[in-house]
């Protein structure tokens, strides 16, 4: 049997006993009641996707995130809440793509734009879909996609003085 400083601290619902369990050392409650360890103390994984992304986004990114989806929103009223979700992860898509871009992964950075072009185009073909295939900007969704993303790219280019030297991806994913 093992001393009381050793066990588990959790308490039976139903009877009221201790538990019997030896604690995990560094806690006071055995593997079974919550004492395994997790992620490690500072670790930050689930900061960076879902609810918690402006907590990671820095203010900048923030800003572009924000004209991002202003841009998106003047050129089509998001009328279902799947809109808004697939409008949210072309800029989370859109901000990773810069981040790469930032860090010189042009592989990462690559992946990135066609992800946000595809974001961009099926949120344009479902919106032209649902109208009856009526094109409110009058291109097709893969030139709205591209154009809209380097007009971004364009606008943050400018704020860092570095709008020239980018390189750009076509429709097609081909650099110029």
């Amino acid at each position: 049997m093992l001393d009381d400083s050793r066990r588990c601290t959790a308490m039976s619902r139903t009877t009221g006993e201790r538990c019997k369990q030896a604690a995990v050392p560094g806690c006071n409650v055995c593997y079974y009641h919550g004492g395994r360890g997790g992620a490690p103390k500072g670790n930050l994984n689930h900061l960076i996707h879902g609810a918690y992304t402006r907590r990671t986004l820095s203010e900048e990114e923030q800003r572009i995130q924000s004209a991002f989806l202003d841009q998106i929103r003047t050129d089509f009223v998001l009328n279902s809440s799947s809109d808004e979700v697939a409008a949210q992860m072309a800029a989370m898509a859109f901000i990773q793509f810069l981040r790469a871009e930032k860090a010189s992964n042009e592989g990462a950075a690559a992946a990135q734009a066609r992800i946000v072009r595809n974001c961009l185009r099926d949120l344009k073909a479902t919106k032209s879909t649902r109208e009856r295939g009526i094109e409110p900007l009058g291109t097709t969704p893969a030139e709205w996609a591209a154009a809209l993303v380097e007009k971004i790219r364009m606008a943050q280019g400018k704020r860092s003085g570095k709008g020239k030297e980018r390189r750009t991806a076509d429709a097609d994913g081909t650099q110029d």
